[in-house]
Formats: C-alpha cells, structure tokens, sequence
C-alpha cells in the first residue's frame, strides 16, 4: 500500500509540475513575443524620430543593428530603396505586401508571415515615412530561441521540485502507512485489544472498533475450534480402538498411537505416506478398496497373533464432494478366544461326560437284561458303574467349581498363611506320595496375604496333586514360599515326566491333556490346572511354568498383598450387605 501511495503521489505532483511548466510556458511566451512586438514598434519610432531626412538613411539603418532589427525603406510605387540586410536591386516589388497597404493608408501596419525556404515566421511592422514606407521587421525564431534558451533552467527547476515533492511523498505515505502498519502488525499477533491501538486518524477509529468486534468473534472461535481439536486429538490419541484417516488418494491424514502398536510403523504427517507404505496387509488394503468402491466394508484381521474387527467407511466434506477413508481396529482377540474356548469347552464337555454315561447305560443294560448272573461278574461290573459314576460326579463338581470361581466377586477376606496351607495339603496328600514313594518338601518363611481360603488350598492341593500323580515313583517334590519383588509366592518342583515345549502354552486350558492314555489311566478330570490358572486371576495374581521332558516341572504362583485395613472395610461392607 505505501509503495502504491508513493507512486500515485509521485505521479500526480510529476503531472501538475509538467502541466504547469506547459502552461507557464505557453504564457510566458506569449508575453514574451507581446512585448517583443511592442519593443519592435518603441523601438521603430524611436528610430524613425530621430531622421526625418531619406538622406539620412544610412543612420537608421546603423541605429537598427543596436535594436536587433531588420529595416527596409519602401518607396510610394513599393519598390525597396533601402535595406538593412538585402540588397535592395534584387528584392522584389512590396506593393502588395499587407503592412505596406496599411501603413500607406493608416499610417502604420503590421503582419506575420511563414518563410517555406527559411522554415520560420517573420513580424513586420511598417509606418508611413517621408512619401514611402519604414518597414521593420525580427523573425520569430529569435522569439523561439529565447524562450528555448530558458527550458534547460526551467528543466533543472522542475526536476528540484519533483525530487524535494518525492522526499515529502515518502515520508508522507511512510508516516500515513505506519498507524495502518501497527494496526496491521496487532491483527497478525492475534491480539485481541485491538480497541485499545490509538490512531492520529479519526478516519480508522470505525475500521479499529469493527476490527476489535471481529478480531473477539474470531478469537473466540478459535479458541472453540482449538478447544474442539485438542478434545478430539486427546480422545483419538487415548482409544484403545486404532485408527487411521485417509484422503481419496490412500494419503494417510491422521493416525493415533493404537493404530500405529497394531500396525507396528510410525507416522510423520508432513511426509504424505501412503497407506501401502505403512502396512503391505492386503486384508487391510482390500478392505479400503472395497469401502472406496461401495462406502463401506469390515472383516477381521490378524495382525501380530491379534484379531481385529475392522470397519472401514467412506467420509464426506460437507461443503464439497472430497471424500475421505477411516478405518478402525477394534481388538476382539478375546472375544474370539473366549468363544473359541466355549466351543472347546462344550465339545469337551459333551465328550467327558458321554464316555461315562456311555458306560454307565451299557453295563446297567446288561445287568438289567439278567446277562451277568455270577455274584462275581454282577459286583465287577457294578463296581465300574459306581466308579463311572464317580469319575462323573467329579467332572461335574469340578465343572461347577470352575463356574463359581469365574461368577463370584472377589471376596478377599481371609488372612492366609501360604506356608501353614502348604503344609496342611502336605498331609492331606501324605498318603498317595508315600504309595508312589514320592518325598515332600516344604520350605520357605511364613507369608499372609488376604484372599479366599478355600480357592488358595484347592490351588496348592491340585498343584501338589499333578506333581505326585505324574512324577516318577522314587521322585520328589519341593514346594517353596517366600517374598520376591514385593509379592508372595509359592514354587511347587517336582521330578515328574515334564511337558514338552508345544504343549506348555496350552496346559491351562479346560481338559487339556498331554498324553490323554496316561491321564485317563491316572484319572482327573482334566480341569484342574485350569481351575488353578483361575484362581491365581481370581486373585489378581501370576503364574508361569518351566517344564523340561523327563527331568521335571517348576510352577510358580504370584499373589499380590492386601492391606487388612482395606480388607476389613471389603469385610464391614460385605456384611452390611
């Protein structure tokens, strides 16, 4: 703006510095050649009054050179007597020339006229002298030459005064830009008292107040619009859920940290990365494709042993017709393990208890039916009835028990000693190692958590259990309570067969068993560990195993303390329900 302010104001002065030199000009000149005109005449009478001879001529004409004049003497018939600068015989007859006519008949006469050979206008000027005509006579060229003579001053002149108004122009434009400038400079600094900038123009106090009105809206909004921003980045960056927005391009625009875990890449939005160069899943990919083409689409991914749900759908701008794809990844890996596990289960189930039941309904047919008639026969197969029977009876209770422990809430109100709980099981299982010549060690320091008595000595009994039952006859178990890295724990070893590496991930699971000819000629139910597993996460505890084939097993149980304080407000609030 102070540049287009300069230029306009040097422009307009440089305008009116010419038209006035033109006009001064044209004026001065013809002021000039006015009384140039009337110094010819003084000057023609002052030097026809001072000879009234003809005789005399000689003397005008020297008089003449002094005024810069021409003179020419004409007689009455208009033939030329004398002349200043001309040879009289070769000139012309000037009875026809204007001013002779007047001056002959007025007594003086005058007249302009253009010389094609000279180039240039002359002025006469004639008056009546003894019988003929005194014609003077300077030619406008002299007039021109003054006036040009005196256009280099008038140039030098105009350009003083164009280069001082350019001076004055920048300054002027620079100190009428400045306030505009700062008022400019507060805008871009978001400053919002706008009202409060002091103008020395009252013209920008309305420009200034509806500034300050706008500049508060506008802050306003973007402080609405920044607030709206930062809760949505705060809710995307801290969604479990990945996700990851694109241009119709594949361009990736926006992508939150889940997103990138599940994809295991990383994102700089200022790179424009494609969304084939952060994954080469081409279920991904497909389903992208798919959403572009019809608006929507969804499937289940794995991505690094994870199951995601995936929807992908196309977004619009509500003033145009761009479009964009957002994807999310919601993980459902426990939800498809969890009914994978149902199915299992029920299959599981539906086995254990058809292979009893099958047993069951045989033999009694046949005792039914009168086939088995020796007292013998009739007590042996009755025997593997009640023992079926038996085998069912657990796997139910067993079924039952599981069920409890993943419904009930968590009660932890007991104040368990894990050292006195492994010594009480030790003596409930005495028996059964002493037959399998199995030996027993309890060691460690007494340790007190808070939990459900009942669940932690099913724990150590099913454990210590599995160690007797498939340890080698002669072998040993040793089980270890103490304090590591600020929780109880308890190790149960043994010297037993082991578990082979490709079945030690699996262990835990509802009637998993490793070699099922082996476990069913020992017996079980084939829920025990699993009930061990849930119990520990009953408890918000750990476990974890080291098995190595024929030489034994290490499986160590974590639990976490509970303060009594906090235990016995659980107690109080228990009991008032």
């Amino acid at each position: 703006m102070q540049k287009k302010l300069y230029k306009v104001m040097t422009i307009l002065v440089s305008c009116t510095v010419l038209f006035f030199l033109l006009v001064a000009g044209s004026l001065g000149y013809s002021t000039y050649q006015r009384f140039t005109k009337n110094e010819l005449k003084s000057a023609a009478k002052l030097v026809a009054a001072g000879n009234n001879k003809p005789s005399e001529m000689a003397d005008i004409l020297e008089r003449s050179v002094e005024y810069d004049v021409r003179v020419t003497f004409i007689d009455a018939q208009g033939n030329v007597k004398y002349d200043s600068e001309a040879d009289p015989a070769k000139m012309e007859n000037h009875s026809d020339r204007e001013e002779f006519k007047e001056a002959m008949a007025n007594g003086e006469g005058e007249s302009t006229r253009f010389s094609k050979t000279l180039g240039y206008s002359t002025y006469y000027y004639a008056i009546k002298y003894n019988g003929g005509v005194l014609r003077f006579s300077t030619d406008k060229a002299n007039l021109a030459g003054v006036f040009l003579a005196v256009i280099p001053m008038l140039v030098v002149f105009a350009g003083g005064i164009i280069f001082i108004t350019t001076i004055i122009s920048i300054k002027l434009s620079e100190s009428m830009i400045k306030p505009i400038n700062s008022l400019v400079k507060q805008l871009d600094l978001r400053n919002e008292n706008i009202g409060q900038f002091e103008t020395p123009y009252e013209e920008l106090e309305p420009i200034i107040k509806n500034a300050d009105v706008l500049m508060g809206r506008i802050h306003k909004n973007m402080n609405k619009i920044k607030a709206e921003r930062e809760k949505i980045s705060l809710i995307t960056e801290n969604m479990v859920e990945g996700m990851i927005l694109l241009d119709e391009d594949m361009t990736v625009l926006s992508v939150n940290k889940s997103a990138l875990k599940i994809l295991g890449n990383s994102f700089d939005p200022t790179e424009h990365t494609k969304i084939d160069h952060m994954t080469n899943d081409q279920q991904i990919i497909g389903l992208l494709e798919e959403a572009k083409e019809s608006g929507a689409a969804n499937g289940i991914i794995t991505e690094k042993s994870r199951f995601y749900r995936t929807f992908a759908n196309k977004v619009y701008s509500e003033n145009t017709l761009d479009f964009g794809i957002i994807i999310f990844f919601v993980d459902v890996t426990e939800e498809i393990q969890s009914e994978q596990i149902r199915r299992d289960f029920s299959a599981n189930v539906s086995h254990e208890l058809k292979t009893p039941l099958t047993t069951i309904k045989g033999f009694g047919e046949l005792l039914e039916n009168g086939i088995f008639t020796k007292e013998e026969d009739v007590k042996k197969y009755g025997g593997m009835i009640y023992r079926e029977s038996e085998r069912l009876l657990y796997l139910i209770n067993d079924i039952i028990r599981l069920s409890q422990i993943e419904e009930q809430e968590h009660v932890l109100s007991d104040k368990i000693d894990l050292l006195k709980t492994a010594h009480d099981v030790e003596e409930i299982l005495r028996h059964k190692a002493d037959n399998r010549e199995v030996t027993m060690t309890i060691e460690g320091e007494p340790v007190q958590i808070y939990g459900n008595q009942s669940y932690i000595t099913e724990l150590f009994l099913n454990l210590m259990d599995n160690a007797i039952k498939y340890n080698h006859e002669g072998g040993s178990l040793k089980v270890t309570v103490g304090i590591e890295d600020g929780k109880a724990f308890a190790a149960f070893s043994d010297t037993g067969i082991g578990i082979s590496d490709e079945h030690q991930s699996r262990i835990f699971e509802r009637f998993y068993r490793v070699d099922k000819s082996r476990s069913k000629k020992i017996g079980g139910t084939g829920l025990g560990l699993s009930i061990v597993k849930h119990i520990v996460a009953y408890h918000s505890g750990e476990i974890s195993l080291e098995s190595e084939l024929e030489k034994g097993t290490t499986i160590t149980v974590k639990l976490p303390f509970n303060e009594p304080e906090t235990k016995q407000i659980e107690m109080n609030t228990d009991t008032e329900k």
